[in-house]
């Protein structure tokens, strides 16, 4: 009974003092209501993002980067969105920590499903890509693809929908060989360009910034099989190469030695051609003088031929033709001579 008035005087006192202050508190609820409005009246957008201004739910504004003014909530509201932050989505394979030393996840089974793909020839295949990109639209980012709470996962899963489907069929429209070798560049640029027209047709305010693979191989049963082929294939490649560049070394070298042959062949007909010239005057001219005096011409051309022969032996012993009955004794070793003398009488 005791408690019972006791708790009722406390209660009492409580309802008199709330009586007293009522007026203050009311007060202060009053000027905290009006803060709370004014201070969400101001908002600032930073330098990498943009602001989605809703007005009961319609779009109203998408603004820069700065200090804003808008109506109070419930009226206005604004979404923030990174429209300048790139960001990358992992196709067969994930990564649990990116950076300078990525570590990647285990793969799983669907990493692998994901990537194993079938090429225009029928052989099996096993891609993994990248693709990294922005918000060029944050109004469509946020509200037509997916729901504004949980805008980024609705935006990924579009992306991994579009680029998957896109990147199977440039796999499929190609040989194994420009899969895996060849055509990879085409590949990642094709696969870019096909995905943002898609991504640009559903409305999704996503920019592609880049498509790149990070590896395609044949699966691990024929995976020996084929590093067999691109060695063969490089080896190839080498052998071609150098015999390029051989054939770069001895084809000028030969071309210059084809004309030095040339030429000389040039010069040695022009020295020929201008000595026999020389040689066939020198006759006519021979032949000019003998017909006007024979019997002179005769003897000098007999003077000059036993002049030039006379020169050129040794020993030289003359005997007069008019001595009959004679042996004449030589000593063969020493590559003496006989030459007989002509008498008066003899012809010429």
């Amino acid at each position: 009974m005791v408690n019972i008035q006791g708790s009722s005087r406390e209660i009492e006192e409580l309802v008199r003092q709330f009586r007293r202050y009522r007026r203050v508190i009311g007060m202060a609820a009053v000027a905290a209501a009006i803060l709370l409005v004014v201070n969400s009246m101001f908002y600032s957008v930073d330098a990498r993002s943009e602001g989605v201004l809703l007005r009961f739910g319609k779009h109203v504004a998408t603004e820069a980067p700065g200090l804003h003014v808008k109506l109070p909530w419930p009226i206005d509201s604004v979404y923030k969105v990174p429209v300048e932050l790139v960001r990358t989505v992992e196709f067969g394979f994930g990564v649990v920590e990116p950076g300078r030393r990525t570590v990647y996840a285990s793969q799983t089974g669907d990493h692998r499903t994901e990537a194993r793909m079938l090429t225009g020839d029928l052989n099996l295949c096993h891609v993994e890509w990248i693709l990294q990109y922005r918000i060029k639209d944050p109004f469509f980012y946020l509200f037509h693809i997916g729901g504004h709470r949980m805008p980024r996962a609705a935006a990924e899963d579009l992306i991994h929908d579009v680029s998957e489907a896109v990147m199977r069929r440039l796999v499929g429209d190609r040989s194994v060989d420009e899969v895996i070798a060849t055509g990879r560049d085409q590949i990642a640029a094709d696969a870019k360009l096909l995905t943002q027209q898609l991504l640009d047709e559903y409305e999704s305010g996503i920019e592609v910034v880049t498509v790149k693979l990070q590896s395609a191989t044949p699966p691990e049963p024929v995976k020996d099989a084929f590093d067999n082929v691109n060695r063969a294939r490089q080896l190839k490649e080498r052998v071609i190469n150098q015999a390029r560049g051989e054939r770069n070394r001895q084809v000028p070298a030969a071309r210059g030695q084809r004309d030095r042959m040339i030429a000389e062949a040039e010069g040695y007909r022009e020295r020929i051609v201008r000595t026999a010239q020389g040689q066939a005057n020198a006759f006519l001219a021979k032949l000019t003088e003998y017909e006007k005096a024979p019997e002179v011409t005769r003897n000098r051309l007999y003077l000059e031929a036993m002049e030039d022969i006379i020169s050129q032996v040794r020993d030289l012993v003359i005997i007069d033709s008019s001595i009959r009955g004679v042996l004449p004794i030589l000593n063969l070793d020493t590559g003496s001579s006989i030459l007989p003398t002509r008498s008066q009488g003899d012809k010429r």
